[in-house]
């Protein structure tokens, strides 16, 4: 059961495409339009890896296990069904374990805008509208090296976790999910700091999200960092 009201919208996309900058300037831009937002980031509910352990592809244990989908589905449904809030453990990515709880609050959100990779897999967000950011392969890679070695990563280690575990992942979600075809509306984000709304579905995506949208793409310059 939903609660009156109360929506997800996704942004979804290959790493590096830019669903962080785009999900955080939707968000602000629905509340800009007296529309509460709360942001729930695929990246927030993660799970620990022992990858000298974990044995199997990078790939699919990158895919299966590496994010807690079924306590990101719990989440967004709470928020359907009413939920003040949500409590979730905090991910410390410094030593790649919990550490604490996290507190996210629905109180007057309306939308909820679940962003990440891979989103479409939670079945709440499959039965909801997404928007979805396409990159080409080269230039998502540009801006990972580019975003994760001035994190402190190695060109080496940042290439391997590309080359391993991201874009492979993403073939299998694409084939397994194929997120393009069910998007509501689609951005293409090739030229950094210049998205553009290729297609748009607003009986999907409702006009207060559509007008949003917009106005979240036309505030990309200068272009910010890439999620």
């Amino acid at each position: 059961m939903s609660s009156p009201g109360r929506r997800l919208i996704a942004v979804d996309g290959l790493d590096g495409s830019g669903k962080s900058v785009l999900a955080d300037r939707l968000v602000a831009a629905l509340g800009q339009a007296g529309t509460g937002a709360v942001l729930l980031r695929v990246d927030d509910f993660r799970r620990p890896i022992d990858w000298a352990r974990a044995g199997g592809a990078e790939a699919d244990i990158y895919y299966e296990d590496y994010y807690d989908l079924g306590l990101l589905q719990q989440g967004a449904q709470a928020f359907l069904e009413g939920a003040p809030g949500l409590d979730l453990p905090l991910f410390d990515s410094r030593s790649e374990r919990h550490q604490g709880r996290r507190a996210i609050a629905f109180t007057d959100a309306a939308v909820a805008v679940v962003e990440g990779v891979f989103a479409q897999r939670v079945a709440a967000v499959r039965q909801a509208a997404v928007v979805y950011i396409e990159t080409s392969r080269d230039e998502a890679r540009r801006r990972i090296l580019a975003r994760d070695t001035a994190r402190g990563r190695t060109v080496a280690d940042v290439s391997h976790r590309i080359d391993a575990r991201y874009f492979p992942a993403q073939d299998r979600y694409l084939r397994e999910c194929d997120p393009v075809a069910r998007a509501a509306a689609l951005v293409v984000h090739e030229r950094l700091g210049a998205p553009a709304l290729l297609r748009a579905d607003p009986a999907r995506l409702g006009a207060d999200v559509t007008a949003a949208l917009r106005r979240a793409l036309g505030s990309f310059a200068p272009p910010g960092p890439v999620g």
